[in-house]
């Protein structure tokens, strides 16, 4: 099934034609009705629907997954974690960053050992 979201854009395309289509029928512009259905109906809102079936929000939760703060704090808003117990994860959190974070001193000494 078409996701949710492209369904705004499906619809778009279809009301816009049929308003198209009928709006050259009533101009008798020859042929050119059919084509604008055609086109609308059976080309334009197809491929709409088969572009936006695949959803990026996988991306997105992957992406979230990776940061440990966003994922605390998720889990925080969620009512998974009390106020005490978010305050002392992200403070660890806080101080393992921190620490994996080089100085200025320690960028300095490799910098003076390169040359």
């Amino acid at each position: 099934m078409v996701p949710l979201k492209s369904w705004p854009g499906i619809g778009l395309v279809l009301v816009v034609t049929f308003g198209l289509s009928a709006l050259t029928a009533v101009l008798s512009l020859g042929a050119l009705p059919a084509v604008i259905a055609i086109a609308g109906w059976l080309i334009v809102a197809p491929a709409l629907a088969i572009l936006t079936y695949y959803d990026d929000s996988d991306a997105d939760t992957e992406e979230e997954a990776g940061d440990p703060v966003s994922t605390l704090r998720q889990r925080y808003a969620q009512g998974e974690l009390s106020e005490s117990e978010f305050e002392r994860r992200l403070d660890r959190l806080l101080e393992t960053e921190e620490a994996e974070q080089p100085s200025d001193r320690d960028r300095e000494r490799t910098v003076l050992k390169e040359r």
